[in-house]
Order: C-alpha cells, then structure tokens, then sequence
C-alpha cells in the first residue's frame, strides 16, 4: 500500500489557514488604512440657517430647495432701451395755471364803507383744485410690508482643536452656534486631524480632559462619525442636549478607546 506525500497531508492545513487569514488582513486594513487615506469633507453652512422657513416646510426641506436652485441657470436679462430725452419732454405743461387780478377803483369820492358800491373791486382766479395729503396718514411701502429678515446664528463658544497626545494631533477651530429656532450647532472649520479608524465626535461637559477615564467619568453624547479628517463640517446637537457651561469636543476612536483631539469651547 502506497503512502501520500507529505505535500497532501499539509495542503489542508494551508486552506484553512488561508480561510483565516482572509479577514485577519481585512481588519487590519480597515484598522490601519486611515493612517494613510486622508478623507477631506467640505461643507458649507447650513443654507437653512440663514434663510426664513415658510409655513410648512421644515429646515430640510428648505435646504434642498435651495441647493437644487443653486444648479438651475438663470438666463441674463436683455438690455434695456435707453431712454432718449428731448425738447418736448422739458417743455411746461400746456394747461398751466393762470391767475388774472382786475382792480378798479373810484379816487374823487371817500370810503362809505364796505358796501359802497362806489369802490368796485373784481378778481378773476383760474387755479386748479389741489388735494391737501395728511402726512400722518402716509405710510411707505417699506413699512407697510416689511420683508422678513434673514435668521442669523449667533456663535456662543469657541475653541481651537489640540492634539490628543504627541501623536494623535488636530487643528482647527469649533465653534458652538444657536440657531433662530433656538436649536444647536457644532461647525468644524478647516480642521486636520490625525486620520483613524471609526472617529466619533464628542460632547462632554468638562474642560481639562487628561484621558478617556475622564471622558468615561464625565458622560458625553456623540454626535456621529467623523465625516472627514481634513475640511469643515456641521454636526447638529441634540434638541434636550442642555449646554453646560464648561464643553468640549473630543474626537475618539472607538475601537482603540483613543481621544485624537480635543477642543475645550469657552
């Protein structure tokens, strides 16, 4: 009876380890390929915030309203005529106003008084009646109809984004914004941080963060992945998120339980 070559008795083993080994390698990309793929995000400001939203619409849908204008092409006006101006156009109306005053009076006799028929006085007016304009009853079309005022958010706090620790580092500035219908925004403007797998962003209520026992100790809420490691971003904050007076953003990893970077809002 012949005997297999060793060859078959290890080829088993090769495809199991092969089988394993193909997610092994997948999470390691998706855990190590961050640090070396930046993802740039550039959002602009929220359109809707400085807009007025009409009855019934919400701010999402005036928000799609206005980025679907912005790619419709509106075609330029056509020149105006020049208005040309001539002799006519200066010249005094026609139907001016004339006033004739004829006086005739008697010098040889005295004054008999008012009746006196010896003293004749006429006067001949030709005017045109004029309307007297109250000034008090005038109102201007800008106060009559006044054009609503665009919503302006109003920055609370500010901060700039630090580096976690001597390697996981960020810059930038946060800014905390109320809006007109008193809800919040978290915009990040031309920050870089340290690119990592599954970043979140942070709301803690503490300054001073030393490490993620702190984060831990003092609660947060998270609003979301990090949408890009490199731009500008907006992240709304809950509506029943009450703002302490002392806020931070964090960028965490969550696998690695690592803070990337912090800004202390104030």
């Amino acid at each position: 009876m012949s005997k297999r070559p060793a060859i078959y008795k290890r080829r088993p083993v090769q495809i199991g380890a092969a089988i394993l080994a193909i997610p092994v390698l997948l999470l390691a990309w998706w855990l190590g390929s961050p640090l070396l793929i930046d993802d740039v995000v550039n959002e602009p400001f929220p359109r809707a915030a400085m807009a007025v939203i009409p009855d019934g619409m919400s701010a999402d849908e005036v928000e799609e309203a206005m980025i679907e204008a912005e790619t419709v092409d509106i075609p330029a006006y056509e020149d105006m005529p020049e208005m040309s101006t001539t002799a006519s156009t200066l010249a005094p109306p026609t139907n001016a106003t004339s006033v004739t005053v004829t006086t005739e009076a008697v010098t040889d006799q005295e004054p008999t008084g008012a009746g006196d028929p010896s003293t004749t006085t006429s006067a001949t007016t030709e005017e045109q009646p004029t309307e007297t304009v109250n000034p008090s009853t005038t109102t201007s079309a800008a106060e009559a109809d006044p054009e609503p005022q665009p919503r302006v958010p109003v920055p609370l706090v500010t901060g700039p984004l630090m580096d976690g620790d001597s390697f996981h580092q960020g810059s930038g500035q946060v800014t905390l914004y109320r809006l007109e219908d008193q809800t919040h925004l978290i915009r990040l403007e031309d920050i870089e941080v340290t690119n990592g797998p599954d970043l979140h962003v942070l709301l803690t209520p503490i300054h001073g963060l030393g490490s993620r026992a702190d984060l831990q100790a003092a609660g947060y809420v998270d609003l979301g992945p990090l949408k890009g490691n490199i731009g500008s971003q907006n992240y709304p904050v809950p509506a029943d998120y009450r703002i302490p007076d002392e806020l931070t953003l964090v960028i965490y990893c969550v696998p690695f339980r690592v803070v990337f970077a912090t800004a202390e809002l104030a």
